[in-house]
Parts: C-alpha cells; structure tokens; sequence
C-alpha cells in the first residue's frame, strides 16, 4: 500500500508540474500578442515621441524641428539655411532687417522662420506642416499639449469638443484620432485660435460615429499647422459607445 501511494503521489506531482509548464507557455504567448497589438509607447521609439515613419527624417529647419520631411526636403532646407543670407536685402527694408531681395519670400516653417527662399519652397513647408502628424511613426505617442478635449456621449457615439492655449495666433488647429483601426490618423475637423493662440470655450470638432469593432478609447491628435507640433488632446470613448 505504501508503495502505491508513493506512485500515485508522484504521478500527480508530474501531472501538476505539466499543467503548471503549460499555464506558464499560455501567459508567455498571451503576454507576446498583447505586446504586439498595442500602439508603440514614446520610451520604446528609437528617436522619442516624434521618431518619423519609415522614409521620412527631421527637417531641422531651426535647432528643435522635429518635423518629418523627406531627405531631399531636409537637404533642400539645410542648403536654403545657408543661402538665407545672400537672399537678404543688405539695407533691410519694408519688412525690417529680414526683408528679402525680390524674388524670395519668408520660408516660415513656424511663424519667426525669416530665411528667404523662393515661393515654392515657403508652399513646400506649408505641405510639410500640414502632413506632420501623418509622418511619425505614432502620433499617439506624443507628448500632452496645451489642447483638451471634452466629450458628450449619445446613442450613436457622440460631440467631440475643445479648448486649449499655447497656440498660433489665428493658426489652423487640425485633430485627428488614432487607435481606432484605421490606417493612419483619422481626421476629424479643424479649428482656429484667436489673437491669443487660445481655443476659448468648448468649441466644436466633431461629431463622432460609434464603431461596433472599437475596444478601447482613442487617442486624440492635435496638430498646429503653423509649427508643425504635434501633441496629444487626451482619449475619448464616443467610438465604442454604440446604443
């Protein structure tokens, strides 16, 4: 009898170590494929919150330009850095000391960029600024700006609102949202700041349409377009809000 209890002892030992070998191999693969799916955070991207997408680089327009840009743009803006200026009217003129010779234009990839280049270029930047955010490699991942976002739930998702500070005076203020299934940023709408670079009140992006699929809330995506930052608003949960 001892020696029967002793094999039934030990075969349930082995039967406990397999199960227990088994949960382990289950954790390890579920933990993997939460990795993978979930959107980068800004400490795993090689270069910070604002690493660029595959086959786009910094500008470096100004010591900080963290806009993404293709290599021949950023070749094009060091080269028109080092031209500025020649293109300068030597006695400065109607526009200050920046004024540029005829011909040229302020480049203005923010608004005190004053280094003179043709019009296409000044339209160059402009493009430029407008895309950023659809240029990195996870616009969810950067930091919080001065913008807020507040929303009001109903039965079909709901009113997406905002305000905020630290703008550009009179500057397009874009928002998009990521982590919805989309491919890239989903755009929403676009508002203005005032003289103050404010979004005063709660002011009126969107109204947003739930989506059956959604599982978590999204991230909101603020763009300056006069600068090219891009921040994070905060998240909402109108897109899985359905009923």
């Amino acid at each position: 009898m001892g020696c029967e209890r002793r094999a039934t002892e030990k075969a349930g030992l082995r039967a406990l170590r397999r199960i227990t070998a088994w949960l382990t191999a289950v954790v390890a693969l579920l933990t993997s494929l939460v990795v993978t799916n979930s959107p980068a955070m800004a400490a795993d991207l090689p270069y910070g919150p604002y690493t660029c997408a595959n086959g786009y680089v910094w500008r470096d327009a100004y010591a900080g330009d963290q806009v993404c840009v293709t290599p021949a743009i950023r070749t094009q803006t060091a080269t028109e850095n080092a031209l500025g200026p020649s293109r300068r009217e030597p006695g400065g003129g109607p526009y200050g000391p920046d004024t540029c010779k005829q011909g040229y234009v302020w480049r203005e990839t923010r608004p005190s960029d004053h280094v003179c280049v043709p019009q296409s270029s000044r339209d160059q930047a402009y493009s430029d600024n407008s895309s950023a955010h659809l240029r990195l490699a996870d616009p969810g991942a950067t930091p919080r700006g001065g913008v807020s976002i507040s929303t009001t739930l109903n039965q079909l998702g709901g009113r997406l609102f905002a305000n905020g500070s630290g703008l550009t005076p009179y500057g397009a203020v874009t928002f998009s949202a990521v982590g919805i299934g989309t491919t890239g940023p989903y755009g929403l709408g676009t508002l203005y700041a005032d003289a103050y670079g404010n979004l005063p009140g709660w002011q009126h992006v969107a109204d947003v349409w739930c989506r059956s699929y959604q599982t978590g809330p999204a991230t909101i995506v603020v763009l300056d377009v006069r600068t090219g930052l891009v921040t994070t608003a905060g998240t909402t949960t109108a897109f899985l809000h359905c009923g």
